[in-house]
């Protein structure tokens, strides 16, 4: 039987970081529901694809129920988003772009 609701708190490429999930977080109109996983750096240090501690990561529960825990899914999550770099503001002047004045 898979859990509703978990907090597991495990080490990730030496950080410390707490996993809560919660199944039921948020139900629409026409009854879907959606999940919540969050991740939080237990320690201060930034997550290694933002320069933030905490990351909500709204989903289906079953794109969670295909790993074997919520750890695995959280884990995962971080392994393939770690190489890709957060959102950066394109540098001024862009030798592309025409001037409009």
């Amino acid at each position: 039987m898979k859990q509703d609701f978990s907090i597991t708190r495990k080490f990730w490429n030496g950080v410390k970081i707490e996993i809560r999930f919660e199944r039921y977080a948020i139900q629409f109109d026409d009854g879907q529901w959606k999940s919540i996983v969050e991740i939080e750096s237990m320690d201060g240090k930034s997550l290694p694809f933002s320069n933030k501690t905490f990351k909500k990561i709204i989903i289906e529960a079953d794109k969670v129920d295909g790993f074997d825990n919520v750890a695995e899914f959280a884990f995962d999550y971080l392994n393939s988003n770690k190489q890709s770099g957060f959102f950066k503001a394109p540098k001024f002047p862009n030798p592309s772009q025409l001037a409009l004045f």
